[in-house]
C-alpha cells in the first residue's frame, strides 16, 4: 500500500531527461530511477544474471537494457523481457511532487 512507504527524494525532475536513468542510493539498496515518454519508473539496479548496473543500459519500448549481456527488463514491472525466463529485478513506486522526484521503499 503506497500509504505505508516511505517517499525519499532523489533529485529534481528537471535533473533528468527523457529515456534516461540515474543512479539512487537509498540506505543500503541501489536503485535506478528512470524518465521514459514523461513517466517515473525505478528498479533494483542491479541485474541478476551478472551484478551489472542497469543505470548504464540503453532505455526504450518501457525496458532497460543490461549492458553486460543484451537482457532487457520492464521498466514498470521489472520482469525479464528478452532473455532467460524467471528472472526480474524489484520494481518501486516513483512520484513527482513539486518537481522533486521521489521513490517509495
Amino acid at each position: 500500500m503506497t500509504a505505508d512507504l516511505r517517499w525519499t527524494a532523489v533529485g529534481q525532475a528537471a535533473d533528468w531527461t527523457d529515456n534516461t536513468g540515474r543512479l539512487c542510493q537509498l540506505g543500503a539498496r541501489r536503485i535506478g530511477v528512470y524518465r521514459h515518454q514523461g513517466q517515473w519508473y525505478a528498479l533494483k539496479d542491479i541485474c541478476p544474471h551478472a551484478g551489472v548496473s542497469l543505470v548504464k543500459g540503453p532505455v526504450s519500448e518501457m525496458t532497460v537494457m543490461c549492458v553486460g549481456h543484451g537482457w532487457t527488463f520492464r521498466l514498470d514491472t521489472g520482469d525479464i523481457e528478452k532473455g532467460p525466463g524467471g528472472f526480474s529485478v524489484p520494481a518501486y513506486p516513483v512520484r513527482e511532487v513539486n518537481g522533486v522526484v521521489e521513490v517509495g521503499i
